[in-house]
């Protein structure tokens, strides 16, 4: 990282050196490059060359400015995408819960607010399935009819 005149910047630096011999076939001197090349370029430049030499540096600077804010996307995008999921899922747990839970357990409360006010002519509560919810519902049919005989025998007697 580097102070520039417009504000802080990153930069890579490579040097440029002569690993390839057939480099020195054009750039050892003016006479043995193409005569199109000095032509283009001038006698002065480029020439002179030794193997393993560092004749330049390749430099690729970017402001400071550049990788922060795709590292702020990035750090929203990876915060973004677990929360959005985790509320997706809370949505979805909330919904199943009420669906196979809430409701059933706030139909077994209102019947049995209903059968301790003396309405025993309810329904029998239906509950199919071995868990526990279906359970009680069974467990409170139970309750419900043998609270209805246990009245019955006592109007009888």
């Amino acid at each position: 990282m580097r102070d520039t005149p417009t504000g802080r910047s990153l930069y890579l630096a490579r040097p440029f050196q002569i690993k390839d011999a057939a480099c020195l076939a054009c750039h050892t001197t003016a006479e043995m490059a193409p005569p199109a090349m000095v032509k283009i370029y001038g006698p002065a430049n480029g020439f002179g060359w030794k193997q393993n030499e560092v004749i330049g540096a390749q430099i690729v600077s970017v402001p400071m400015e550049l990788p922060i804010r795709n590292a702020n996307r990035a750090f929203v995008t990876f915060m973004a995408s677990p929360s959005a999921v985790f509320v997706v899922l809370f949505v979805i747990l909330n919904v199943m819960l009420t669906l196979l839970i809430v409701r059933t357990i706030t139909r077994l409360s209102a019947a049995a607010e209903q059968i301790s006010k003396g309405k025993l002519d309810l329904p029998e509560f239906g509950s199919s399935g071995r868990d526990e919810v279906s359970q009680l519902g069974q467990a409170f049919n139970r309750m419900r009819r043998s609270l209805e005989k246990a009245i019955s025998l006592i109007d009888k007697g």
